[in-house]
């Protein structure tokens, strides 16, 4: 069941080195936060899970949890799919009551792709194990409903480069229609349960896997999409590999054709699989926002805080700039 992760396609980082200073330079930025953090354990995560994940996951939902700035400053909560689909009812409720005392909506990443007899099983982006995308995805669409989850977006999980361009074992190399296709069924199915959920797309940036460049082909993939669906993806997420020298210069070309294209523009803040520790992790991410946002006068409509790493494993206090909230906050105190 690939249901979680985004990709999984970073390798080490050549970010500018990351300031000891937990004070970032200042820059303007009217984004909106979304912050989404990995629990310790999370069942049908796809590949090597030891360590991973924050082990205070949970304290996050607690009555006076030390996060108030970042909690106040953020927007939506993030929350895999697995873990709704695992999670004990007592941690999915907490979890879910916080958010709406909070105002924050629900943001949920997930596959939206079907494993075929021949394809697909065990590959990022797709349902398999016998399973259906719209069992699977009405079970933890329903669950959420059950427990008064405001969802607000979904992110399907990189299906045009799982579906279509990954050449990795088992991949389908599906014509784009076909995913497109695929996709535009999913989206309604969760409109079936959440009529005014916006579904949109993830994708990695990498170099050397799309025709003719990969900011090409995103810009067509989102278009013949927006052609079979009859709509185009509210909005897209970047997850870039940081370690290709020029991904500040994609990050700013995806950016201008995302919104020229009626979508909304996100960027997703991440460390790296190689990180040793949390220190580590938190001062890249500060490292890339700082690059993206101040250096280069990046505009994204959503920054999205996310973790699917062995790092963070603390997300707690905010006052500690080494802890995933401690990251998210030197963002806000350096937005204008």
């Amino acid at each position: 069941l690939m249901l979680l992760s985004a990709a999984g396609c970073q390798s080490a980082s050549s970010t500018p080195s990351p300031s000891s200073n937990p004070s970032a330079a200042p820059f303007a930025s009217s984004a909106e936060i979304w912050f989404h953090p990995l629990p310790a354990s999370v069942a049908n995560y796809p590949g090597p899970l030891p360590n991973h994940g924050s082990a205070d996951f949970q304290q996050l939902f607690q009555a006076g949890a030390p996060w108030t700035n970042v909690e106040s400053h953020t927007k939506v909560l993030g929350i895999y799919a697995g873990w709704v689909l695992t999670a004990s009812q007592s941690d999915l409720q907490q979890a879910i009551a916080f958010a709406n005392a909070h105002g924050m909506g629900i943001e949920l990443e997930a596959a939206s792709l079907q494993a075929t007899a021949t394809c697909g099983e065990g590959v990022e982006g797709f349902v398999g194990g016998g399973q259906t995308v719209q069992a699977v995805t009405l079970s933890y669409l329903q669950r959420l409903q059950a427990a008064g989850a405001q969802l607000k977006y979904i992110k399907v999980d990189e299906p045009y480069f799982f579906g279509s361009v990954s050449t990795e074992p088992g991949t389908c190399r599906w014509p784009v229609p076909q995913v497109a296709s695929e996709v535009s069924a999913y989206v309604q199915i969760v409109h079936s349960v959440y009529p005014n959920a916006a579904v949109g797309d993830v994708e990695p940036v990498t170099a050397g896997f799309y025709t003719p460049d990969v900011v090409t082909a995103l810009g067509q993939w989102h278009s013949l999409y927006s052609a079979i669906n009859g709509a185009p993806f509210p909005f897209y997420i970047a997850d870039m590999d940081f370690n290709n020298p020029t991904w500040q210069t994609l990050a700013k070309s995806l950016e201008t054709q995302t919104k020229q294209a009626g979508m909304k523009f996100g960027i997703i803040y991440i460390g790296d699989y190689q990180d040793t520790s949390d220190a580590q992790w938190a001062a890249k991410v500060v490292a890339r926002f700082e690059t993206y946002q101040g250096q280069d006068g990046g505009r994204p409509d959503y920054v999205l805080f996310q973790s699917w790493e062995p790092h963070p494993t603390r997300c707690l206090p905010e006052s500690d700039p080494t802890t995933f909230t401690g990251a998210v906050n030197t963002y806000i105190g350096a937005t204008l």
